[in-house]
């Protein structure tokens, strides 16, 4: 007898990363010597997690009313404003004089690529997704019976825009609209940040098609970018030369700023100009979310609300951000400083969390890692993804010999 639904059929977790960590986690507690370079958190170089303190400052002044009572489906008022002020900051009235705007709280980031994907894609339609990328892409597609294609995402070092094209220009061919994934700064796995003119010729490429496009951009890791937070907003000024056949939707990870990972808050930024079209995305979004998660975490929505209230709140955490990126920075200089000294190519790096390597076995690559040298890394979309955020200074040392090495001695051996 078969109890699931044919949607359901075949679908399991595999090579979760989350379980991955963990084991890792396992591992380096019951061996000091052990080096886990897995999951997309953030670890200080004593080799401790712990939040920003005015997260926990703010959170611990809030009442029960403001932590555990419901919130409102798209988040509220006060949240959609913080939403706007984090997401733009200084550019947030030039944005405004032109594009039409609108805001949902979601479960993390994810929450607002699933609203993103599912309200603007039918089943067998197809997402055009770039590689290498993060693993639930994939998943979020499939959950709905969404097709995807891929372009690989590097011209050497470049953003490779003339295949990004090419597979553009097919889809629309068959389905006349073009929704795509697009992790930008700091790409999850690469670390790559698009240039100014790569998105300005991405925008007016899709002004060209004159039909309607959805850039869903997945922007979770923008706050960890080494050129700091002016320069990351000031490039969603060129967002306002989209056309009206353009919406965006900006996929904001309260989870990955705040250092909340656990509590799962994020907000689906809605940006066109055409109005109406910007207003029905957001109330399919309401819809999709008051009949998926509900709302969203209270507590945290309190919490960032608060501190957007408070010149002074928000300026400690840009303080404790800033330590973040630069602490960043440097292990990302020891790790491709010595990739470079042995010879281990690695995917254009601009900053953030990870590094990537390009493997065709990297299953394989990581599992002798960990055999060889105790040192657990994730293998993604084709890399193995070096996750320096999780690292102390120390660990990146040696670390590109241990991985250029064990690559070099399994290079021919078949799996």
């Amino acid at each position: 007898m078969e109890f699931l639904g044919q949607h359901a059929i075949g679908k399991f977790l595999q090579d979760d990363a989350l379980k991955l960590s963990s084991d890792a986690k396992k591992a380096k507690k019951n061996d000091p010597e052990v080096i886990d370079g897995t999951l997309g958190a953030f670890y200080y170089d004593d080799g401790t997690f712990c939040t920003h303190k005015i997260v926990k400052e703010v959170f611990n002044k809030l009442g029960d009313q403001d932590i555990y009572s419901y919130s409102t489906v798209d988040g509220g008022k006060d949240f959609q404003n913080a939403a706007f002020n984090h997401m733009f900051r200084a550019y947030r009235s030039y944005i405004e004089q032109t594009m039409a705007i609108k805001c949902i709280a979601t479960p993390g980031g994810t929450g607002a690529l699933v609203s993103s994907c599912f309200s603007t894609l039918d089943p067998g339609q197809t997402l055009l997704v770039p590689t290498p990328c993060w693993g639930p892409y994939f998943g979020i597609a499939k959950h709905r019976n969404i097709n995807t294609e891929t372009f690989f995402m590097f011209d050497n070092d470049k953003f490779n825009i003339k295949e990004f094209k090419e597979k553009a220009n097919k889809i629309i061919e068959k389905q006349n609209k073009l929704v795509f994934f697009l992790n930008d700064p700091c790409n999850n796995p690469t670390g790559y940040t698009m240039t100014d003119d790569e998105m300005l010729e991405l925008i007016e490429y899709l002004n060209d098609t004159k039909v309607p496009c959805v850039l869903i951009y997945d922007c979770a890791y923008m706050d960890m970018a080494a050129e700091g937070i002016k320069k990351t907003r000031e490039k969603l000024k060129h967002f306002t030369k989209a056309n009206e056949n353009v919406i965006i939707c900006l996929c904001l990870s309260y989870s990955k700023t705040y250092f909340i990972y656990g509590q799962r808050l994020g907000a689906q930024i809605i940006i066109g100009k055409d109005k109406k079209a910007v207003e029905d995305l957001y109330n399919a979004g309401c819809y999709l979310a008051r009949n998926t998660w509900s709302n969203c975490n209270h507590g945290m929505i309190s919490l960032v609300t608060t501190v957007d209230k408070d010149i002074n709140l928000r300026l400690a955490l840009d303080e404790e951000l800033s330590v973040v990126w630069k602490s960043l920075k440097a292990r990302s200089e020891i790790f491709l400083k010595e990739a470079k000294e042995v010879g281990l190519y690695t995917y254009p790096y601009s900053g953030g969390f990870f590094v990537s390597i390009p493997c065709k076995n990297n299953k394989f690559i990581c599992d002798m890692l960990k055999q060889d040298y105790k040192v657990y890394l994730l293998p993604v979309s084709g890399v193995v993804r070096v996750a320096i955020c999780s690292l102390n200074e120390k660990d990146c040392y040696g670390l590109a010999k241990k991985i250029k090495d064990t690559m070099d001695r399994y290079e021919n051996f078949e799996i």
